[in-house]
């Protein structure tokens, strides 16, 4: 790059310094900018997956799943562990066990295996009709309400309502289940 605005040549190489300090300046703002522009659109950006057991779609932002995603997999959670019957309960419940974190597998395990064995030696089949889901994602916990029916041939012999609470952590996208238990301190009276 020459400048040749004046006669004396310091004068044009002081110009020129002057000139190529004022392109650095520009070039360092520009990429300043950039990096911000960047950092930002990775910041807000969306994943959406839509996989083929759910309903909708599911969106992460900034690594949280959305409510929908959440609720669509407590129903999924519901349908596995509350409705069953004898030659449907092992498989279900080891597709349910399949969401439990490292920590709490061996428990859960030895829980639901145990009452796959109770459910196929007695031959009952339970069916649970969702009727409220509460979702506190903050403190990462689910509550289902609803009414449960069970049958033991084709005879009702028990119908009530029932309350089960989950609870979850989101870890790298992936959704652990941590536990499902009956919450038996909101359960009201039975219907026939």
């Amino acid at each position: 790059m020459q400048t040749k605005v004046f006669l004396q040549q310091t004068s044009n190489l002081f110009t020129e310094n002057r000139l190529l300090k004022f392109v650095i300046v520009v070039l360092a703002l520009a990429v300043g900018v950039n990096s911000f522009m960047v950092s930002r659109a990775v910041r807000n950006q969306r994943v959406i997956l839509i996989p083929p057991k759910l309903t909708g779609t599911i969106e992460f932002v900034d690594g949280k799943p959305s409510d929908q995603y959440i609720r669509d997999l407590a129903r999924r959670l519901a349908s596995l562990a509350a409705t069953y019957s004898p030659a449907t309960a092992r498989s279900q419940f080891d597709e349910l066990l399949a969401f439990y974190a490292p920590e709490a597998y061996p428990d859960a395990a030895k829980a639901w295996y145990a009452l796959a064995g109770r459910v196929e030696e007695s031959q009952v089949s339970a069916v649970f009709y969702l009727r409220d889901l509460k979702l506190d994602q903050a403190g990462q916990r689910l509550e289902l309400s609803g009414d449960q029916r069970q049958f033991t041939e084709d005879k009702l012999i028990e119908a009530r309502s029932k309350t089960f609470e989950i609870r979850y952590r989101i870890e790298d996208g992936r959704f652990f289940l941590t536990s499902f238990t009956e919450n038996t301190s909101r359960r009201t009276g039975g219907r026939q």
